[in-house]
């Protein structure tokens, strides 16, 4: 497949035999996660006004899916709602991040897509600006990355994009992680890397807004239970 002068191409297509998480346990059931600066737990209706703080961070949103900062609180309000306990939430393996020090959400982290860009699941976080630079996006992924293959696992198909096989894809596949960042968002692509993420794949996409077509890269991360 041809790719363009900047690396993009087409996305292509192929199914294979692999491993998935089993459906997420209840966020009822999911105990939060403790590292040395956080706490990882499930969102709370009284993360409203922390939540609102980080989506009106236009430094922050630029790198979202939606491109800008949330219009007003209700906005903020919307997105929370479907991410509490016993709404469409239930199907993310996500996370409020809150600095343990003082109990405040300070972003948001985990695995949102069960079926992502690539095919796999997709890995992401958000951070409030005044908590950049301080190692907490490394903190937060290695944190979910090891709770996230720790979960019990079933036998599943899955179409993927054939960057992100690793041999002949009649063969079973090791079950990977994802991650997608702009081309030109450096630090994400830094912290991919210090974790293992290789860069498997970049394609360009029109982004709903603008209409201008983004270039996208792709990371992807194999089990360390393979």
């Amino acid at each position: 497949m041809a790719q363009s002068s900047n690396g993009a191409a087409p996305l292509e297509w192929v199914t294979v035999k692999t491993t998935l998480p089993k459906p997420y346990p209840a966020m009822s059931d999911r105990e939060p996660i403790r590292t040395e600066r956080l706490i990882l737990r499930p969102y709370a209706a009284t993360d409203l006004n922390d939540f609102h703080l980080l989506r009106i961070q236009p430094e922050v949103m630029k790198w979202t899916s939606q491109g800008k900062p949330d219009a007003d609180l209700e906005q903020t309000e919307k997105v929370l709602s479907n991410r509490l306990p016993g709404t469409d939430g239930e199907s993310a393996y996500e996370f409020a991040i809150c600095w343990a020090e003082t109990g405040e959400m300070i972003g948001t982290g985990g695995s949102h897509m069960r079926e992502g860009e690539l095919g796999w699941p997709v890995i992401g976080y958000m951070i409030r600006s005044e908590f950049w630079g301080k190692g907490i996006a490394t903190e937060l992924v290695t944190a979910v990355l090891k709770a996230y293959w720790a979960l019990p696992r079933e036998e599943v198909e899955l179409k993927v994009e054939k960057s992100t096989v690793q041999g002949s894809e009649n063969e079973p596949q090791p079950e990977r992680i994802t991650a997608v960042t702009l081309d030109n968002n450096g630090p994400s692509q830094n912290v991919l890397g210090k974790l293992g993420f290789k860069l498997v794949k970049k394609w360009e996409e029109e982004e709903p807004s603008t209409k201008v077509m983004e270039l996208l890269y792709g990371y992807a991360l194999q089990t360390p239970n393979a």
